[in-house]
């Protein structure tokens, strides 16, 4: 039986980045996993264009774990040695608005093809279709799998994500084995979810995508904030604006109310939205008040907001008094929707919560409870906002984890 030095459970991301340093620094690798192929939630990141990392990495924009636990980390392995890492592997790279990094083909594939290239190069001993059915530690991890095999090595590191998108593998199973092993867990949210709403009106606008500022509000206090595009959908909302708010809003929802505010001229005070919306019913004269407001908002969001200010789509715009011109003002600074529930696991693209992060050393990412046990992405309770921030964080932990099992 050929023994390893390093195990490697989970070929996503952080897997595969650790699987890659730990054989560029001599050692014996295997990487165990379970779908028919690596990266395969790789390949539907940012809408199947891969947003690799970004170039503005800040601790503001993660969750979880201490500010300095997720910065002792991605200062080992930051955005820059990213960006050099995979151009260095032959990745054109571009950059987007908001810092954002992507591979030139705009193609996610491109990314998997490239690492895979790279694990053959590097040597990685792959197990494709490989579920893990045992951890045993004695004086070597024996990983057992459900084909029968046993695999034997030294160190292990545990990256099979967390259950965000279970459909591309992320069921949880190394959240199951880590708590056998002795560890405990913090509580599991979907985060960048779409959210669903009591009101049913967002059915009626559905497939309409504004850029708006959004924010929640739990008890009359503001719990979080986001700005971006924002969708509405037959069930509710999506989009950036509202599914980075998800991990912050989820764990008030079994106690109280949270409300989503939309401010839908967010470049705007109110009183220089007045000043437009009253130039526009001035100068249209005899013209319906919904004829005239088409430069100013979508055809079916027209009707939505007249009908929340109470007006009749055929009133002249001319006739529309004041007290009603800022009713629609101050409808479109404020569209209020009420929470009911995150839309499931299966659609975030991540999960807030997981390994408590306390029993995990930030500098090397081994566990402070088992030795030669060590943990790399989404597994560990950090998660970060849209635009690169997730990616980056299975990179930096990859590395950590891959550089440093011994």
């Amino acid at each position: 039986m050929k023994k390893y030095d390093v195990a490697i459970i989970g070929a996503g991301p952080a897997g595969i980045m650790a699987s890659i340093i730990a054989s560029r620094n001599g050692k014996r690798v295997v990487l165990i996993e379970k779908n028919h192929q690596v990266g395969r939630k790789l390949l539907s990141t940012g809408n199947g264009r891969c947003n690799l990392t970004n170039r503005n990495i800040t601790m503001d924009r993660y969750h979880g774990a201490t500010p300095a636990f997720i910065e002792t980390v991605i200062s080992q392995f930051d955005q820059y040695a990213t960006m050099e890492f995979f151009q260095n592997l032959g990745l054109v790279l571009k950059e987007e608005d908001n810092g954002r990094i992507f591979p030139r083909t705009n193609q996610a594939s491109s990314v998997v093809e490239i690492l895979q290239q790279s694990l053959s190069r590097s040597n990685v001993d792959v197990l494709l279709e490989s579920q893990v059915t045992g951890i045993e530690r004695s004086a070597a991890w024996k990983i057992s799998l459900a084909n029968g095999r046993q695999v034997v090595s030294d160190q292990l590191i545990i990256a099979t994500g967390g259950r965000a998108a279970h459909q591309l593998g992320s069921t949880g199973d190394g959240l199951y084995w880590s708590k056998k092993l002795g560890h405990s867990l913090t509580a599991i949210y979907a985060a960048l979810v779409p959210i669903e709403t009591v009101e049913q009106w967002p059915k009626d606008i559905q497939g309409v995508k504004v850029d708006a500022r959004v924010w929640a509000t739990s008890n009359n206090k503001k719990i979080s904030e986001g700005a971006g595009d924002l969708l509405f959908t037959s069930y509710g909302v999506s989009g950036p604006a509202v599914m980075a708010q998800a991990g912050n809003i989820a764990p008030l929802l079994k106690t109280s109310q949270v409300v989503l505010h939309i401010d839908l001229f967010p470049d705007m005070t109110e009183g220089q939205l007045d000043q437009i919306v009253l130039h526009i019913l001035q100068n249209s004269g005899k013209t319906t008040v919904k004829d005239s407001l088409v430069g100013l908002l979508p055809n079916s969001m027209i009707t939505l907001i007249l009908k929340f200010s109470g007006i009749g789509e055929l009133k002249q715009a001319g006739a529309i008094p004041e007290r009603k011109r800022l009713d629609i003002v101050r409808i479109l600074k404020d569209i209020t929707l009420t929470v009911s529930k995150l839309r499931p696991l299966k659609e975030a693209q991540v999960t807030s919560g997981g390994l408590n992060a306390e029993e995990i050393n930030a500098r090397s990412l081994q566990s402070k409870i088992v030795k030669g046990l060590y943990f790399a992405g989404e597994i560990i309770d950090v998660d970060g906002d849209s635009g690169g921030f997730n990616l980056q964080w299975a990179w930096s932990s990859g590395y950590v984890a891959g550089m440093l099992a011994k």
